[in-house]
């Protein structure tokens, strides 16, 4: 932006300030200010008008330098606006697009574009037809997500929401995509837990963080996803795919509430503003899938929200559920037995997913999920303790190795053709007469094999089955091969993380 002294000469509006409440300011004079327009002090400040009274404006301050009653204020007749350019790639930056990992100035011709900008409409989008894969193996069958979804991920603290979304970004980048995570309110010591994670991944090649931590007024706060969104839309209109990942809406929701209360706004359900679900249901309709020629082009949506001790029925848990197109939810207890990812799949729904599955992924899902709620239901007879009938023990046998399968380490990615593999060696009963550990480290060698490339013949072929018959026999043909790479071509297991060849650190913290 230019100069104050510039901006006042051009419109020739001058106000004052008259008093602050923390970071919202009220300001006299400018007969004719407008709403979300930016106005400047005679120190440099920014700020965004948030209502307009008889005599006073309310200004919402953009930076945390104090600022004293009578300071010179001015119009600019701008909305607010952030320079964007491809060079932030692999950065971390603030809602304003300005560098604050120490890696020096972001170059690159820069677009200036809205912070804030009207969703496309229902004529510019088109059906979701593609899936996106998460290399997560319990979401990718079970849950599956499409390319330009808004799916909810919800849970306790600590239960390992933040370590999906990052399974996800690595997922996608190694697919092409452009992963956008927008760090809302954090601490600055996750922050750099997920840069890290991100560039020893090779992931942030491909990615950028927004970061605003909560020593950060609050106004800043509540634009880092709106900013988000906006860079997001920079890469579709390069013709790019983006998953976008805020973490968390519900310190969003919290920042909003204190603007909202240091206004004297009106306070509704669990003091929330009445229009919390208004802001929230604005952002998320700028992801989706959107016509881009005689294709399409998406941004995918993973907001975040935090429940508590499990209770989907809190407000805002229940608001992003109702503007969503599904949700998985991360269950404490889940966690708590063992379980990773700690996804509770029957509380978990996916509106648009399912229709991305080709027929095979769709038995798959029908038989696993049929399977697993067998398994649920024998748990609940086997704990009064009753001489079980054999089909019982059978159901007990095969879910709780189908589980073994599914649990997944926090620094693996785990691909279709490889899943359907190790799917298709559980239907084989490969595993139905074995221990669970002998279950666990097998199962761990075959993902180790697979990242070192000695499985490709094999997953390539099971991955061309057309029905669950198909790809059953298909790798009934192959089971003597698997076992050969087993027990004869792969070491006893390494320490270490296994599992995608770039995908090679240990997890030491659950997100």
């Amino acid at each position: 932006m230019r100069s104050f002294e510039h901006y006042l000469k051009e419109i020739g509006e001058v106000g004052h300030v008259e008093s602050i409440v923390q970071s919202i300011v009220y300001v006299s004079g400018l007969p004719g200010v407008k709403l979300n327009e930016v106005v400047l002090t005679q120190t440099g400040q920014k700020g965004l008008v948030e209502s307009i009274g008889k005599e006073l404006i309310e200004v919402l301050m953009l930076s945390s330098e104090r600022i004293l009653p009578g300071v010179q204020v001015t119009r600019t007749n701008e909305t607010l606006k952030i320079p964007i350019s491809l060079d932030i790639l692999g950065r971390v930056v603030d809602p304003f697009m300005q560098p604050i990992d120490g890696l020096g100035p972001i170059k690159g011709e820069k677009t200036i574009l809205p912070i804030e900008r009207d969703a496309p409409g229902i004529k510019e989008r088109v059906r979701i037809t593609q899936q996106l894969v998460s290399g997560v193996s319990l979401v990718d069958f079970l849950v599956p997500l499409g390319k330009g979804q808004r799916q909810l991920i919800m849970g306790d603290q600590k239960t390992g929401r933040t370590t999906f979304l990052l399974q996800a970004a690595i997922a996608q980048t190694l697919k092409g995509a452009i992963c956008v995570y927008v760090g809302i309110g954090k601490k600055k010591s996750d922050m750099k837990f997920v840069e890290e994670y991100l560039r020893k991944t090779k992931a942030m090649e491909s990615s950028v963080i927004i970061f605003t931590s909560s020593a950060d007024p609050s106004p800043l706060v509540h634009l880092a996803p709106f900013a988000g969104f906006t860079a997001a839309e920079y890469f579709r209109d390069q013709g790019r795919e983006v998953l976008i990942m805020l973490d968390d809406l519900t310190t969003h929701a919290k920042f909003y509430r204190e603007i909202s209360l240091l206004s004297s706004r009106m306070p509704a359900r669990e003091s929330y503003p009445g229009d919390i679900f208004h802001v929230h249901a604005r952002l998320l309709e700028r992801a989706g899938n959107f016509k881009k020629g005689p294709g399409s082009v998406s941004i995918t949506a993973l907001p975040v929200v935090e429940t508590v001790q499990g209770d989907l029925t809190g407000f805002l848990p229940t608001n992003a559920m109702a503007m969503t197109d599904g949700h998985l939810f991360f269950d404490v207890s889940e966690f708590k037995k063992g379980r990773r990812p700690a996804i509770n799949v029957s509380l978990s729904v996916t509106r648009v997913g399912n229709q991305t599955q080709r027929p095979l992924e769709q038995e798959i899902r029908k038989t696993l999920a049929e399977k697993l709620s067998r398994y649920r239901k024998a748990l609940e007879i086997a704990h009064f303790g009753f001489d079980l009938p054999l089909q019982t023990r059978t159901e007990l046998n095969f879910g709780e190795r189908l589980e073994t399968v599914f649990d997944q380490e926090s620094s693996t990615i785990i691909d279709k053709s490889l899943a359907m593999l190790l799917f298709g060696l559980l239907l084989n009963d490969f595993w139905s007469a074995k221990q669970i550990e002998q279950v666990r480290v097998e199962r761990a060698k075959i993902v180790e094999a697979n990242a070192k490339g000695l499985l490709t013949k094999i997953t390539a072929k099971v991955s061309q089955a057309l029905d669950l018959e198909g790809l059953k026999n298909a790798v009934k043909e192959e089971v003597g091969e698997v076992e050969n790479i087993l027990y004869s071509v792969l070491p006893e297991k390494e320490e270490g993380a296994i599992g995608n060849p770039n995908v090679k650190i240990q997890m030491t913290k659950e997100a």
